[in-house]
C-alpha cells in the first residue's frame, strides 16, 4: 500500500495538524506515504520528514481534468507508489474530482474536517470525527461508506512533556487562536469573576484578532493575566500546577484536548459535542455550559481546589487516547474500514 495525502490550505494548523499525525502514523506502522500539499505548513511538514509534492493551484480548477494538465503530478505519484495499491486521503474536498480522474484505480478516503459533505459523495470511505457529524454524514451519504474513526494521535518524537514538578500555585491556561468561536473572552470574564486566591494566574497562549479586546477585558487584573503569544510545543511549558481551559463555542475536532490528556494535563472544556466526546462525557475532565462566564467561574473555583482528582481523570483519558488513536490501533481500524 502507498498512501497519498492531499491538501491545499491557506492558514496554519487545523488540517495540517491532522496531516502531520497521519504522516507520523504511517511512518510508525511502516507504510510508505507522501503529501500532495500547498500551504504555509509545507516547510514544517518537510522538516518533520514528510515527502511533500507541491500541489499546483490548477488542482481545484475545472481545467485540471484536461489531458496532460497534471501529467507531472501523476508521474511523481506513480513513481513513489511503485506499482502498489494507492490510497488517497483527500483533506481538501475540492481536489477530489481532479484526483479521481488522475488516479482512477485508487481508493479515496475523505476525512470530515467540517460538516460539509457535498464533495465527499464519490469517496470510497468517509471518516467522521464525532457522533453528531457521523449522524449527519450517514443521512446525506451512503451509510455503508461512512465510518466514525476520528483522527490519529501520534505526537512527534521531538515533542516535550510537561515538567512533572509544580513550580508554584495553580495556573489556568488557554491555548488557541484569539477568535470568536474559541471564546477566550468568556474565560477572561470568568477568571475575573471567580473567587480565586490572588496568587492564581491566567496564561493566554496564542494570538489573533481579539487580542486588543482581550487585553482591555483583562486590564482590571493585568498583573495576574499573562499574554504569552504563541509558544512552540506549548505543553513543554506546562508543569504539575497547570490546568487547560477550552471555552470554544464550536470545534470540528480537538487535538489540543487529546494532547493535554496524553500528557496528563487537567482539562476544563465547554460542553459542545466535540469536547464531550473527547472527554468521555466528563469522565476525563470537567465540562461547563457554553459561553457562561458565571458557570465557568464556579468550575474554576472547584478545579483549583481539586487538582489531584483532575489529574487522575486526565491520566485515564491519556490511556484512552493512546489505546484508541495511537498509531497501531488507529491504523488497524482504518485498514478494517478500507477492507469493508
Amino acid at each position: 500500500m502507498f498512501v497519498l495525502q492531499v491538501a491545499m490550505v491557506k492558514g496554519r494548523g487545523g488540517i495540517a495538524t491532522a496531516i502531520a499525525h497521519y504522516e507520523r502514523m504511517f511512518r510508525t506502522v511502516g507504510v510508505r506515504s507522501a503529501l500532495l500539499f500547498s500551504g504555509p505548513d509545507g516547510a514544517d511538514l518537510q522538516a518533520q520528514g514528510a515527502d511533500v509534492i507541491p500541489a499546483p493551484s490548477v488542482l481545484t480548477s475545472p481545467f485540471a481534468r484536461l489531458p496532460g494538465v497534471l501529467s507531472d503530478v501523476r508521474r511523481a505519484i506513480l513513481e513513489r507508489a511503485g506499482g502498489d495499491e494507492i490510497v488517497v486521503i483527500v483533506h481538501s474536498d475540492r481536489t477530489m474530482a481532479a484526483l479521481q480522474g488522475l488516479l482512477p484505480n485508487a481508493l479515496f478516503v475523505a476525512p470530515c474536517h467540517s460538516d460539509k459533505t457535498k464533495h465527499k459523495a464519490s469517496a470510497d470511505l468517509v471518516i467522521t470525527l464525532n457522533e453528531a457529524q457521523h449522524a449527519a454524514a450517514s443521512a446525506a451519504l451512503p451509510s455503508t461508506r461512512v465510518r466514525l474513526l476520528g483522527n490519529p494521535f501520534v505526537p512527534a518524537s521531538s515533542q516535550s512533556a510537561p515538567q512533572p514538578q509544580s513550580s508554584g500555585p495553580p495556573r489556568i491556561n488557554f491555548v488557541g487562536r484569539f477568535e470568536g468561536f474559541k471564546d477566550p473572552l468568556t474565560l477572561v470574564r470568568a477568571f475575573l469573576a471567580a473567587a480565586l486566591p490572588t496568587d492564581i494566574t491566567l496564561r493566554l497562549i496564542g494570538a489573533g484578532a481579539l487580542e486588543t479586546e482581550l487585553r482591555a477585558a483583562a486590564a482590571p487584573a493585568a498583573e495576574r493575566i499573562e499574554f504569552a503569544g504563541w509558544l512552540p510545543d506549548a505543553f513543554s511549558h506546562f508543569d504539575a500546577r497547570d490546568v487547560l481551559v477550552l471555552p470554544s463555542t464550536w470545534e470540528s475536532y480537538s487535538y489540543v484536548i487529546r494532547e493535554a490528556l496524553h500528557f496528563g494535563v487537567p482539562v476544563l472544556a465547554s460542553d459542545i459535542h466535540v469536547h464531550r466526546s473527547a472527554l468521555g462525557d466528563g469522565a476525563f475532565g470537567r465540562l461547563f455550559p457554553v459561553a457562561d462566564a458565571t458557570a465557568l467561574a464556579a468550575v474554576l473555583q472547584a478545579a483549583v481546589s481539586d487538582l489531584p482528582s483532575l489529574r487522575a481523570q486526565a491520566a485515564r483519558g491519556g490511556d484512552m487516547v493512546r489505546a484508541t488513536y495511537g498509531a497501531e490501533p488507529f491504523f488497524k481500524r482504518l485498514s478494517e474500514a478500507l477492507k469493508r
